[in-house]
């Protein structure tokens, strides 16, 4: 879990940040990423601009993707339980496990706005499962969404189904399937209440513009909020997830977070997509003020701020590179991945929070 981040931003009037393509596993990203910005000026991006770029073109899109797939996943494990006989009701609730796990991936690497205002992180992807609570709430039997409410967060969520669906995996008409099932429904219930509270989000941001009214503070925050958790995102997958189970593991095989599906590079990768897009931009043409994504790279060329820009670049390109090498079943290259992403850490804490006059803040999330 990432827990939220403290804030503050030294400058009324620090900019917020963005995006632009995906970069895809298994794809190589573009070789030269705003190649036309010694040549074509990038225009000057206000933060209400860039917050609605965020809002409107990041967070409010994969929200809705998320729940679209939490919406097929109580049904893929009913039909399960309902008594599949030759395993391929079981492997269609995986792959929508899968498919739902790999969309909150892509939005909650970096936890902005109702991530951490519900604290969804918490109650989706609570860490590490808690077997002995997910057995004590199958024996409570919870048949509805008040009930689960009394059901711990360590008992639900993504990782308590994943452990439902590999590690123990549920029989058709069984008080254990039952749960799985009513697991399934509250994730899609938080899910739906993520897509209403981002496209909120990003109207009541479109509609401060167009009225004229800016709430400037809770723009600076806005700001602030996005760099500390971009960075606390390139951490949680650092640490939590590759260099602590790797030097936990003393030997024995290291207990990487999404092991039971087979899931952790795909999961490991899907976070760097959202990390990378988030930071350096995969495109030609820098957008437009209001009209587009802003990644952290096209800010700091607003600035002027072009050295540190190519120093975030040439950091990214070298975690580009441990991921597409990454193997759990080759530890080395997990640590390789994870000493890349502690340097893109440093040249965001050295380079390109201070060129941005925002000041990071510290938490738990942090592994050393």
């Amino acid at each position: 879990m990432l827990p939220s981040l403290s804030i503050r931003s030294t400058s009324r009037t620090a900019a917020a940040v963005l995006l632009a393509a995906l970069w895809t596993a298994g794809t190589a990203p573009p070789a030269a990423a705003q190649s036309d910005w010694a040549r074509v000026a990038v225009p000057v991006y206000g933060p209400t601009a860039v917050l609605q770029g965020l809002n409107a073109h990041w967070t409010a899109p994969r929200a809705a993707a998320f729940a679209a797939e939490a919406q097929a996943l109580p049904d893929a494990v009913e039909a399960l339980c309902r008594g599949g006989k030759g395993g391929r009701e079981l492997n269609a609730a995986r792959e929508q496990w899968r498919r739902s796990t790999l969309a909150w991936e892509r939005l909650s690497t970096v936890a902005v706005g109702p991530l951490v205002e519900r604290r969804s992180l918490r109650q989706i992807d609570f860490a590490p499962t808690r077997p002995a609570l997910i057995e004590k709430a199958v024996r409570a039997a919870p048949a509805d969404a008040a009930a689960m409410e009394r059901v711990g967060t360590p008992a639900k969520g993504l990782p308590a189904l994943e452990w439902l669906l590999w590690t123990r995996p549920v029989a058709p008409d069984t008080p254990a399937c039952r749960y799985a099932v009513e697991v399934a429904r509250d994730i899609r219930r938080e899910a739906q209440a993520l897509q209403q509270a981002f496209a909120a989000q990003a109207k009541a941001a479109a509609g401060s513009d167009a009225d004229g009214e800016v709430d400037e503070a809770g723009v600076v925050a806005g700001s602030a909020e996005f760099v500390n958790q971009w960075v606390g995102g390139i951490e949680r997958l650092r640490w939590a997830q590759m260099e602590k189970p790797l030097r936990a593991a003393g030997g024995r095989a290291p207990d990487w977070p999404r092991a039971p599906s087979g899931s952790s590079v795909a999961s490991w990768r899907a976070q760097w997509e959202a990390l990378r897009g988030l930071g350096v931009f995969a495109g030609g043409e820098a957008p437009l003020a209001g009209q587009g994504l802003v990644p952290l790279e096209t800010w700091l060329r607003s600035k002027g701020r072009n050295t540190e820009a190519d120093r975030l670049v040439a950091a990214a390109r070298q975690v580009d590179a441990r991921m597409q090498r990454i193997d759990v079943r080759r530890p080395p290259t997990v640590l390789e991945a994870a000493k890349a992403l502690a340097a893109l850490k440093r040249v965001a804490e050295a380079d390109v929070a201070p060129a941005l006059e925002v000041s990071l803040g510290f938490s738990d999330a942090d592994g050393d």
